[in-house]
């Protein structure tokens, strides 16, 4: 076993900082094939009376720390203190490992994830921040979309505490983990990389193979969450990703006409109206998509209209719909809402209104209509204020509009132009990555190509198009001949 740990032990290399790329890859590819000559109970028998994970160091020694955690959670059984002690194990790992090392041992580090989240539901515990740190610490950006992603927000969704997800939710998807053409030299493992996708790719073993149908499911679980937070923009823009997925012969999935029915009460929660449909949908699908959820657009046209009763038969006739849709709760929201709005659209007719005029346009006593406008204040979601009355009864109550401030309106804004600033920056170094790959393939080498022969200074005996076509069979001289008499 001492030979065993003298292997463990031997990389990285005292002077792995000066390593080149080229030459650290050399090394790492020489361990490795020195640990998988190794017996498989080295990475399970004691040595000393010691485990092998307490003579490394998960920072340093990132490869055989995984190699022994994956062999271990095979064979640890149902101990549960033996359980409890690994999961323990995993938490400090996956808070220190280095991520370079890390990418050549993909597929046993996707594995211990997928252990880890098996086995938290059935040791009772629901922090899932152990998975979130993992995947941030091999992408800062979680901006490649793996299977990683969707096991998380399932079990976080399972174990009832979604917010645990956001992490990775708050990063925007990038790219999808895609094989490297042929003509374009594959980048090593060990290369400082400014996007993941140079990493993580379907040879990697960081992902499962996959399916349209885990990207559509990631984003509408992922909206869920936001709905859940009252974040509606970005609830909105992952509905959308749903909505807009291609297709082909305009066929739609049960997933997008879900989002789409979702997407709707979004609007009316957050504007008041229906969202405009996305420029760039497509009108044969979402016209199919529509066709199934009228039930929804029914339900917007009264909320836009402002018609509460109307609304409310149309909620109750379809309780059943949206039950089993799972909306319901959505829907009861949104009827509420329907209350607050027809409120807020005084504003844009009177500065200050008796209480009793408000209830009388609401259908409620005076006391139910002050109580509810004082609510509705401070809340945030109406910027006035009620002066009471002389005699103090809420009939007499006046309810006066305020406008917003410009330091108010200022701030709002200076928060949007610092987050749209943000995602600017972040999608530069997106598509810069896309033009970089772009630039390498083949097809773009002969597009440059015909730019330059056909560009305004080229020659123009360059331009003619000399390709020549083959005759149509059948087709002779004599056939020419036929058509030229016609």
């Amino acid at each position: 076993m001492a030979d065993a740990l003298s292997v463990v032990l031997s990389f990285p290399p005292e002077n792995v900082a000066k390593l080149s790329a080229k030459k650290y890859e050399e090394e790492v590819h020489t361990y490795m094939k020195r640990l998988n000559q190794l017996p498989p109970t080295t990475w399970t028998k004691a040595i000393d009376k010691k485990n092998l994970l307490d003579f490394l160091n998960p920072e340093v020694n990132s490869l055989p720390y995984l190699a022994t955690l994956r062999a271990q959670t095979d064979t640890v059984g149902k101990d549960r203190k033996a359980i409890e002690h690994l999961v323990n194990q995993c938490a400090v790992f996956f808070a220190t490992f280095d991520p370079i090392q890390v990418r050549y041992l993909g597929s046993q580090w996707t594995e211990l994830v997928v252990w880890l989240l098996d086995i938290l539901p059935k040791l009772g515990i629901s922090d899932h921040s152990t998975v979130t740190t993992a995947m941030l610490r091999l992408d800062p950006t979680a901006g490649t979309f793996t299977s990683t992603h969707l096991r998380l927000l399932r079990a976080c969704l399972q174990a009832g505490v979604p917010s645990q997800a956001l992490p990775i939710l708050d990063k925007d998807i990038y790219a999808f983990p895609v094989d490297q053409r042929k003509e374009i030299p594959d980048e090593l493992l060990s290369e400082d990389v400014e996007l993941s996708n140079g990493f993580i790719t379907p040879k990697s073993g960081f992902t499962i193979k996959l399916k349209p149908e885990y990207v559509l499911e990631y984003y509408l679980l992922g909206a869920h969450i936001y709905i859940g937070r009252r974040n509606f923009s970005r609830a909105r823009l992952f509905l959308e990703y749903v909505v807009l997925h291609p297709s082909q012969q305009q066929t739609v999935s049960a997933l997008q006409v879900e989002a789409y029915k979702k997407w709707v009460m979004v609007g009316l929660l957050a504007e008041g109206k229906s969202y405009p449909l996305p420029k760039t949908h497509g009108a044969g699908v979402m016209k199919n998509i529509r066709a199934v959820a009228k039930p929804y657009d029914v339900l917007a046209e009264c909320f836009e209209r402002r018609d509460w009763r109307k609304y409310q038969a149309e909620m109750d006739a379809g309780t059943q719909t949206w039950h089993e849709d799972g909306n319901l709760p959505l829907v009861k929201e949104a009827s509420t809402a329907l209350i607050r709005y027809r409120v807020m659209d005084l504003q844009k007719t009177y500065a200050t209104l008796p209480v009793s005029r408000v209830a009388a346009y609401l259908g409620f006593k005076p006391e139910a209509a002050l109580q509810y406008l004082l609510d509705v204040i401070s809340s945030g979601h109406l910027h006035a204020s009620i002066a009471p009355s002389h005699d103090n009864s809420a009939a007499n109550a006046v309810l006066r509009f305020h406008e917003l401030t410009p330091s108010m309106t200022n701030l709002t804004a200076d928060n949007e132009l610092a987050a749209q600033t943000k995602r600017i920056e972040d999608l530069a170094t997106y598509v810069r990555d896309a033009d970089r790959r772009l630039q390498l393939t083949k097809e773009y080498v002969e597009h440059q190509k015909r730019q330059r022969r056909t560009g305004p200074d080229a020659d123009l005996a360059d331009q003619m198009d000399l390709t020549w076509d083959a005759p149509v069979p059948g087709l002779g001289e004599e056939g020419d001949e036929d058509i030229m008499a016609s």
